[in-house]
């Protein structure tokens, strides 16, 4: 089946290319704006250099055509993802993204998942570094603990830049409204005054938290209907907490500025930077997702370590592909990497990417 990745030259395409490489997936359409920056990338015996554009649907039209699997790393995926995830389910092929929009999953679970369930495919959002481990982390915990009814996860990384499609996505996010799961009702999380405050198994030391709009709010409760409460949250250093908090309570006034291209500049600023982190920065960068679950006297957790997250989402990415492409997915619709693969699955093909989890509890 073959193997369409929209977004082929950018900064994380370029790390799926590689692995699905690796995996000895040869019959690859890498896909892009730029036909130079294609060539660019070598390509094999049995792979396809095909110029599309998200905003172009005839583009999109051909370049799916005779495509099985569809991964898209092109972001902001609000304002470039649905496109190719339409024109994914009309051409009859799986869609694999490496979103970290927690608003765009929102809105391709109303729109889509019942198409995507009436054809029997699969659109797989965040089959990426944070919310893959985190869902997965989430799911092992409720699959050990039955009774639990709250689930809280905290992602933590130290050493590393964003990466140019990263930093667009997050000013993207900032003006959206982050959903929390709530007495099992998804409702708006809200202005929160000061950081949250977390200790990680194994450890005496602290940690602050702010909140973050994570998908596994959207999906967790949908396997587990016993758990009404989620909420994603991320650690900082207690001195930029304390700024991003600032920017959370006032996100709203970010929306205004759009409409006088404000963020359309600071979008400029971040073009004009690095692509991304090199490969020793990527390397030095450690990382730990917790899951801390409550319920029946009980808090149990599941952690999830290793480094480098974006060699993490190429990862993920390019055996969640190669999955799809060799097996389909386990459910259909618009899914969690969980639903789609299986948590400990995907956990387990992670340990040879330097990946390891640990239950607490």
């Amino acid at each position: 089946m073959r193997i369409v990745v929209f977004g082929a030259t950018g900064f994380t395409g370029q790390l799926v290319v590689e692995q699905l490489r690796a995996l000895g997936a040869s019959d690859l359409i890498l896909a892009g704006r730029s036909l130079e920056r294609l060539e660019a990338l070598e390509p094999r015996k049995n792979e396809q250099l095909r110029v599309a554009d998200a905003n172009r649907p005839e583009t999109l039209r051909a370049l799916l055509r005779g495509a099985g699997v569809v991964v898209s790393t092109v972001g902001p995926f609000l304002k470039y993802g649905e496109p190719v995830v339409r024109a994914a389910l009309d051409a009859g092929a799986h869609f694999l993204d490496t979103t970290g929009e927690q608003a765009y999953v929102a809105r391709l679970i109303e729109r889509y998942h019942g198409v995507a369930v009436e054809k029997k495919l699969a659109v797989v959002n965040a089959h990426a570094f944070e919310f893959a481990l985190g869902i997965c982390a989430a799911s092992l915990l409720c699959d050990a603990h039955p009774k639990l009814h709250s689930v809280d996860i905290f992602n933590r990384v130290e050493g590393t830049g964003a990466s140019r499609g990263t930093q667009k996505s997050a000013l993207a996010a900032l003006q959206e409204d982050a959903l929390i799961r709530r007495d099992g009702r998804l409702v708006p999380r809200g202005a929160s005054p000061l950081p949250l405050r977390v200790v990680f198994p194994n450890s005496e030391q602290r940690a602050v938290a702010v909140p973050f709009p994570g998908t596994e709010a959207l999906f967790l409760s949908r396997a587990y209907p016993s758990v009404r409460n989620v909420t994603t949250n991320l650690v900082l250093p207690k001195a930029l907490s304390l700024v991003a908090m600032a920017l959370w309570s006032g996100r709203a006034a970010l929306r205004p500025l759009q409409g006088v291209g404000a963020l359309a500049w600071l979008e400029s600023q971040i073009d004009a930077g690095d692509a991304g982190p090199d490969a020793a920065a990527r390397a030095a960068a450690d990382f730990t997702v917790l899951a801390r679950g409550k319920g029946a006297g009980a808090t149990p957790a599941v952690t999830v370590h290793g480094c480098d997250p974006y060699g993490i989402t190429g990862a993920l990415a390019a055996r969640g592909a190669h999955t799809l492409a060799r097996e389909g997915s386990l459910k259909h619709g618009v899914v969690s990497s969980a639903e789609a693969f299986g948590a400990k699955r995907v956990l387990d093909e992670l340990a040879e990417h330097g990946v390891r989890y640990v239950m607490h509890g």
